[in-house]
């Protein structure tokens, strides 16, 4: 047995989390209320297959109060967590289903019958339920953690769990004293925020290793086109790849103008809202929904006129939270001459993988000539990258040019252990999110810059003490657990787009630190930024207009708050203390769904955003709270829809 104290591996680099102070940054949807550090592990470093009692790892964990001023104790609940289930199957006509599917055909998908689901490859469970943390605590509160590695594996992986905190009142301190007590009561409400717990760890042979993000995922170097991890050849494993077939059926578009337009569409989108107006229940919806400029590719065998060839392919990522491969949209690829920094042509990876680079006839390229392609994960509106500033891309082998149209084949990247972990998700997140805004909302989001996307953060601390996640101006910094929902990657691209349209002027109360669940008469502007940023996550992710209490905690977008749901605390004086129920006046005047008082919404699915968006206050601090809305929501409402309008405020007031 071997135990290695934090003096020896501290360069490791362990993460707090926990509730901001005041600061110009507007932190992640759920904030922590807690923070942890890892104070001592254990173990022997040869694991072994198969549940091992007490675990292969044994860390201790040391729990405090993020503020020791405040003026609740904490109640921290914990719960085993395991490795995601794989959710895909290999498919041994997959190239042919989609090619049918482009079609507009549909072919039955061959699966591999002799293809069995792997077993877990984790497990990681606490020694105790619950854990107080009581007010101005100065004792530590260590828990231990056993991390199992039931399936072994030479892969990275980063066992996780979701910690959900509550802030308990002095009252219910004083009926239940004791942290079982206070679980037994609290167990089924909503959490005041909730704090991922995890760590990383790399398999090899059996001897496991802990360490940093980039130790056990790997850091790139400078973009350079010389070197770059290499992608993999998915026909030489098509038997045993799971494939998530429904990613790859989902029809998105890349936006047409990737350009900054110097806050123009923004102006557009609420001319087309006004003009459009709103219904109300039982009413024909004059404007339909604003479809896609098109849905499925079109990769002509012929070449277009001016172009000497057209380099073909189709690029998947492989994610972390369903080990299965899902097509990667929003890539952009880019085709060099090899050898040399002569880009000969660059393209996107449309929604269903595939992407087509051609190349002009000024370019000067041959048949039997070498060329290298690229992916990059960066582009015109996010830039992912680490902390020296260097992005994340793949590189495929060099090909050599067989025909005016040659095909490169199905590449993958391996973001689930492999390299780059979590980077797959993130694009796919921040590309849908781009994709939303633009053909549904009518709202170019692309800044002067590209915002850099710090992933996964591990030394900005957000104005706090530890690494969280976070904006501020065009900068987003995202902490590993936080890069993989979208949920969150979507609710800090709304922080950025809040900036760019206001030219990053901050209403009057915006600072502090916030909760769920908490009441903020004296901060009205942050309960409005965080609550419009809430929104849009559940705008982004829930396509569907009509979507029934409970109906957004599943999924990859699941939310962790209701936005239809009226009977969920907090019990605020007026709904638009609260970021939740900020949030829940937003989604009411965007959905189709009639609920109690809400009969009513605007046609244009970019209505609610653009007008939030394009009304911005003249000066940084100026007062601005929801009632200054409700006047805007109810000019642009068509005529005598104006009592419906504060209808809906009224509702999510009280």
């Amino acid at each position: 047995m071997k135990i290695y104290k934090i003096i020896k591996r501290v360069a490791y680099g362990f993460v707090v989390l926990g509730l901001l102070a005041a600061s110009p940054v507007s932190v992640a949807d759920q904030p922590a209320a807690v923070s942890w550090k890892i104070v001592d592990w254990a173990g022997d470093e040869k694991a072994q297959a198969g549940g091992t009692p007490d675990g292969d790892v044994q860390l201790f964990v040391q729990f405090d109060l993020w503020d020791q001023k405040q003026e609740n104790a904490l109640l921290v609940l914990f719960h085993c967590g395991e490795d995601p289930q794989v959710q895909g199957r290999p498919m041994l006509n997959f190239e042919r289903y989609m090619e049918a599917y482009q079609a507009g055909k549909n072919i039955s998908p061959e699966y591999n019958e002799k293809w069995r689901q792997p077993s877990a490859r984790w497990r990681l469970c606490p020694t105790s339920d619950a854990l107080l943390l009581a007010n101005r605590a100065t004792h530590a509160n260590i828990v231990k953690f056993q991390v199992d590695f039931l399936r072994l594996v030479n892969e990275g992986m980063s066992p996780r769990i979701d910690m959900a905190v509550y802030a308990v009142a002095q009252s219910d301190l004083a009926l239940w004293p004791t942290a079982e007590a206070l679980a037994r009561q609290y167990r089924n409400r909503v959490p005041d925020a909730v704090v991922p717990f995890y760590a990383h760890f790399r398999l090899n042979g059996g001897v496991w290793r802990r360490g940093s993000y980039a130790e056990i995922y790997g850091s790139p170097g400078r973009s350079t086109l010389s070197r770059g991890p290499k992608t993999a050849d998915f026909q030489r494993v098509a038997e045993s790849m799971p494939i998530n077939i429904e990613g790859f059926r989902w029809q998105r578009e890349i936006p047409d103008d990737t350009r900054f337009d110097k806050l123009e569409s923004v102006n557009v989108a609420m001319k087309e809202a006004i003009a459009h107006g709103s219904a109300e229940k039982g009413e024909l919806i004059c404007y339909p929904e604003q479809p896609l400029k098109r849905f499925f590719s079109d990769t002509p065998q012929a070449l277009a006129s001016g172009y000497s060839h057209a380099i073909r392919g189709r690029f998947s990522t492989k994610w972390s939270t369903d080990h299965s491969l899902h097509p990667g949209f929003g890539f952009l690829v880019e085709v060099y001459r090899n050898g040399t920094a002569t880009k000969l042509g660059d393209s996107w990876v449309q929604w269903d993988g595939t992407w087509t680079v051609n190349i002009p006839h000024s370019a000067g390229l041959l048949t039997g000539q070498q060329i290298a392609v690229y992916y990059r994960s960066y582009n015109s509106y996010y830039a992912p990258q680490n902390q020296a500033n260097n992005r994340y891309w793949w590189q495929d082998p060099v090909w050599t040019v067989s025909s005016t149209t040659h095909n490169v084949g199905h590449r993958f990247a391996d973001t689930d252990g492999g390299t780059y972990n979590g980077v797959g998700e993130l694009v796919d997140a921040a590309m849908t999110l781009w994709s939303r805004l633009y053909w549904d909302g009518s709202i170019n989001p692309v800044g002067a810059a590209s915002i850099r996307f710090f992933f996964p953060n591990t030394w900005d601390n957000c104005g706090g003490a530890s690494p969280w996640s976070c904006a501020s101006g065009n900068d987003l910094w995202l902490i590993a657990a936080h890069g993989v929902q979208a949920n969150v990657v979507a609710h800090e691209m709304a922080h950025v787009l809040n900036n760019k349209f206001w030219s990053n002027k901050r209403p009057a109360g915006s600072g502090g630190s916030h909760t769920l669940n908490g009441c903020y008469p004296t901060r009205l502007g942050m309960a409005m930024r965080e609550g419009f940023a809430n929104f849009i996550a559940g705008w982004v992710g829930y396509s569907n207009r009509n979507v029934a209490e409970g109906g957004f905690n599943s999924g990859r977008w699941a939310l962790g708050y209701d936005l239809e749901s009226r009977n969920s605390p907090p019990s605020c004086t007026n709904g638009w203390e609260n970021e939740v129920w900020v949030a829940r006046t937003f989604w009411d005047l965007h959905d189709s769904r009639a609920d109690g008082d809400d009969i009513l919404w605007f046609n244009h699915k970019g209505a609610v955003p653009a007008l939030y968006l394009g009304n911005v206050i003249a000066n940084n601090g100026d007062a601005r709270d929801m009632r200054f809305y409700e006047t805007i929501y109810r000019n642009a409402a068509s005529s005598g829809h104006q009592g419906f309008i504060t209808d809906i405020f009224e509702q999510n007031r009280h």
